[in-house]
């Protein structure tokens, strides 16, 4: 059974871009929602603190990670639609909180970059560095977390964290939640999944209602105290027991650093 493009759903915020057409600015947060994690437990101070929530016109839309005190990273998806790229002056960066309406620090977004051989869903890349209009104050609550240089080993846990929707389509909350995930085997993900699986993406197996969800794209997947993921796709709906998609950080390392300030 063929998967990808039949039940591939990016992990897109609840928001449409196209309702905030008429807002100027990011410095005045606008509509808050709550969205989580599918099956999460809440987030401990300093747990997450290289989490972020990206914001377009205030609302939240996707997770991102803090890579240094002048960049973030997500997915490609959270801020390309077709051949159009968000202008930057729409996106801000909350920081600093386990709260998703905390706006405890809120930094506008200066620069995006695209991966250039990201084209549109299901075909890897998806991926995007965000300059920030002023450096982050690096302290306990708000951390850079270092890239992996190598994949998780195969059968390894791996944290995965957010504020998407606990469920397709369901109810939401403020925390910021996280999940256990399990790396598993490209032959095992293809031969059981997905038979067209991205050179770029690794597979995150999961039980039954649990994983990433609307508004977790972009978000982290850590292991042991390294970034190896950037949340891109799930299969066939948020909860199902079957892997989620996330961008390898080890084979797009190079991108990354060459194209921000590591």
């Amino acid at each position: 059974m063929e998967l990808l493009g039949i039940l591939l759903i990016p992990l897109l915020g609840l928001i449409s871009l196209a309702c905030c057409q008429e807002a100027t600015t990011t410095s005045r947060p606008l509509v808050p929602i709550r969205p989580r994690i599918v099956g999460g437990r809440r987030a401990s101070a300093g747990q997450f603190n290289h989490q972020v929530s990206l914001r377009y016109f205030g609302s939240h839309i996707c997770g991102a990670s803090i890579i240094s005190a002048n960049y973030v990273l997500t997915a490609a998806h959270c801020v390309k639609f077709g051949q159009d790229v968000t202008d930057p002056s729409r996106l801000a960066v909350q920081a600093g909180s386990l709260k998703l309406n905390s706006f405890a620090v809120y930094v506008d977004v200066a620069g995006v970059e695209v991966h250039p051989l990201y084209n549109n869903g299901g075909q890897g890349y998806d991926i995007a560095l965000l300059r920030l209009a002023r450096p982050l104050s690096l302290n306990a609550s708000i951390g850079a977390i270092n890239l992996a240089e190598q994949d998780p080993p195969v059968d390894s846990i791996v944290q995965i964290s957010g504020w998407g929707a606990i469920y397709h389509g369901g109810p939401t909350s403020n925390d910021l939640l996280y999940v256990q995930v399990r790396n598993i085997a490209r032959s095992a993900c293809t031969s059981r999944y997905m038979r067209r699986l991205p050179s770029t993406t690794m597979c995150l197996l999961h039980g039954a209602n649990l994983g990433a969800c609307h508004g977790d794209s972009g978000g982290p997947a850590v292991y042991e105290d390294r970034l190896v993921g950037v949340a891109s796709f799930v299969l066939g709906g948020c909860g199902r027991e079957a892997p989620d998609g996330y961008e390898s950080i080890a084979t797009l390392r190079s991108w990354i650093i060459s194209n921000s300030d590591l």
